[in-house]
């Protein structure tokens, strides 16, 4: 038994194309956009449309296929990187260039079987590399959950022109889904748009959003994978905070296969490794994104905090991380 969906279905995330044209057809709000493999052409529409915009390898890129452009220099870079030079291979021989959406971001994951949508609780993740969301986009420099400046209609909103309806199209293409369904969301004046859609648990999100998860999460996805309706209990309060500890350099070229220090967290502290490697008893950096530092607290303020004072009493040499996680929250 897996819980997870079959390649037909995740292809909501391996194409950013198919998944706009679901969205079309499906009446799921998002940014107007156009998919071009030609260069010339992609540019003549860059001109066309102006910046800001947003430029998407059309495949997978390991959270770094996406350019927010400011300026048509960085525009025009992006387009060649990816259409001329190949930069993410063949997840960039096509792209698309979509418009630039102003508001407060946000990701909305759900369990989800068939037309059937569990929520989860909502969360905020930092894409951009350095603090006040500067530098470029990478897989997520940290997250908290939940989100106090995202009103619970809001979520509903999400939940019922999102989520269920792209459950219940993906069904009628043929193309069930069964696992975790991860919205990227955006609130805009114009009301909730998709960013991207993975299909999969979120990283960071997961590590904040799971500790908030009271139910047993091996009990949840055994009902759905037999098909009982699952008990799904969420904590009411208190926020919990990640910050990613990630190589110096990242999301470009970053140092790599230097020795980690032995970190002695407190005990309602967690650390969860990613790009790490053990040889001989010791970790070694391996990726760009090496460990996350999780906390609790009864206020946002409070888990930030925190997360802080445990990454300052550690000993890190070729690492860096934002120091403002969840300020958004808190401003």
């Amino acid at each position: 038994a897996a819980y997870g969906p079959k390649k037909a279905a995740a292809k909501i995330e391996g194409s950013k194309e198919f998944a706009k044209q679901i969205m079309s057809k499906y009446e799921i709000p998002t940014a107007d956009y156009q998919v071009f493999s030609e260069y010339e052409s992609a540019k003549a529409y860059l001109q066309e449309k102006g910046v800001p915009i947003v430029i998407k390898a059309d495949g997978l890129a390991a959270g770094k296929g996406v350019v927010v452009a400011a300026d048509e220099e960085s525009a025009t870079q992006a387009l060649q990187e990816m259409l001329q030079e190949q930069k993410f291979g063949s997840s960039s021989n096509r792209v698309v260039i979509e418009e630039f959406l102003a508001g407060e971001e946000f990701s909305l994951l759900a369990f989800v079987r068939g037309t059937e949508v569990y929520p989860m609780v909502v969360a905020q993740d930092h894409k951009r590399a350095f603090a006040g969301d500067r530098g470029p986009n990478t897989g997520g420099m940290g997250a908290y959950a939940p989100v106090p400046q995202i009103p619970q209609s809001l979520i509903d909103e999400a939940i019922e022109t999102v989520l269920k309806p792209t459950a219940a199209g993906l069904v009628a293409e043929n193309r069930p889904f069964q696992g975790v369904l991860y919205a990227g969301l955006i609130a805009t004046e114009q009301g909730i748009k998709v960013i991207e859609f993975n299909a999969r648990f979120g990283d960071p999100e997961a590590q904040v959003v799971l500790q908030r998860l009271e139910s047993d999460l091996a009990t949840v996805i055994n009902d759905l994978v037999i098909g009982n309706i699952p008990q799904i209990k969420w904590k009411e309060k208190g926020y919990n905070l990640g910050v990613v500890v990630a190589a110096e350099g990242y999301p470009a070229e970053y140092k790599k296969n230097f020795p980690l220090s032995d970190f002695m967290l407190s005990p309602t502290t967690h650390i969860y490794y990613a790009g790490v490697k053990e040889e001989e008893n010791t970790l070694y950096a391996s990726g760009g994104r090496v460990f996350l530092v999780e906390t609790f607290g009864e206020t946002l303020k409070e888990a930030q905090e925190k997360a802080y004072n445990e990454l300052g009493r550690l000993n890190l040499v070729n690492l860096f991380y934002r120091e403002d996680i969840g300020f958004k929250g808190i401003n």
